[in-house]
């Protein structure tokens, strides 16, 4: 899958969701140069499949700790990016996010919490 693939899904009317998964589904990195990201959104690309594309740059890290390598050969599987809207014992609405090495809350718009952590490889 190229970034030409993503602008052809999207002229042709897929769900936003679709591109996302399939984005998600490829073993290739896809380009997600400044010139690249910002072509893409010129093309129409939401917040959604830009982040699915930036997503995708992550790639295999090794295995998670509580997984052998054997399980997974030389790719992890790649956790799915997503945001969920909640109540939580309020009248105001609240936002979920969750990405690569990346989890936020908002309410009302507005940020109320952000996490973001890097991966280190397992000492030995």
């Amino acid at each position: 899958m190229t970034n030409a693939d993503i602008v052809k899904m999207m002229r042709a009317g897929l769900p936003e969701s679709v591109i996302v998964r399939e984005i998600r589904m490829s073993p290739t990195p896809l380009s997600a140069t400044p010139a690249a990201m910002i072509q893409l959104k010129k093309q129409g690309a939401t917040e959604a499949i830009l982040h699915a594309v930036l997503d995708s740059q992550a790639g295999p890290t090794g295995p998670e700790p509580y997984a052998s390598a054997a399980v997974y050969g030389a790719h992890r599987p790649h956790l799915p990016s997503f945001e969920a809207d909640l109540r939580v014992k309020s009248n105001k609405h609240e936002r979920v996010s969750v990405g690569q090495n990346h989890i936020s809350l908002q309410q009302s718009g507005v940020p109320l919490f952000s996490l973001t952590w890097k991966e280190t490889p397992p000492s030995k």
